[in-house]
């Protein structure tokens, strides 16, 4: 079982009370992952949101479709450690929209994970826990995607550019 004060540290789970931090604790799930096991495949559905205790994952995408089927266009878009208790599969909990991203395990991980179905048993004994952790969830959203704005900018400069010249 996860410890309530490493909870305490994770982004979606700040505002929590102590009451519905241990309502959590008793719904996360525990599992176990390989180096070079996928957790989260691009594309695939899935109802389930993660949180990394140990180890290290990369998050991959694939930015060069239908080109060469036999070249992987897979890019490294990030390497997320367990030191800083990220989460990622949060549309799992959200929707069912298809995985944007790979997740890869780096080495071997230890993960605490929540389903859909978990969820939204949550909500049903505490609906006050289970919108705080979904505007959480929001912000985290929000702030990858003013990220991805950036990132997207810069690219697009970069081709703009290329081009001219």
């Amino acid at each position: 079982m996860i410890d309530i004060a490493l909870l305490q540290k994770v982004r979606i789970f700040s505002g929590l009370y102590p009451q519905q931090m241990q309502l959590l604790q008793s719904i996360l799930k525990e599992a176990r992952f390989s180096k070079g096991d996928y957790i989260l495949k691009e594309d695939s559905l899935g109802d389930t949101i993660y949180l990394l205790t140990e180890g290290k994952v990369k998050v991959t995408k694939e930015l060069v479709k239908g080109i060469d089927e036999n070249k992987s266009g897979d890019k490294v878009l990030a390497s997320l450690e367990a030191s800083l208790l990220p989460t990622f599969g949060e549309n799992g909990i959200l929707g069912h929209a298809p995985r944007t991203a790979n997740v890869i395990a780096a080495t071997d991980c230890l993960l605490y994970y929540i389903t859909k179905q978990d969820f939204d048993l949550l909500a049903t004994k505490d609906v006050n826990a289970a919108y705080q952790i979904t505007l959480n969830i929001a912000q985290v959203l929000s702030d990858r995607l003013h990220s991805t704005d950036e990132n997207l900018v810069k690219l697009a400069t970069a081709l703009y550019i290329a081009v001219q010249q």
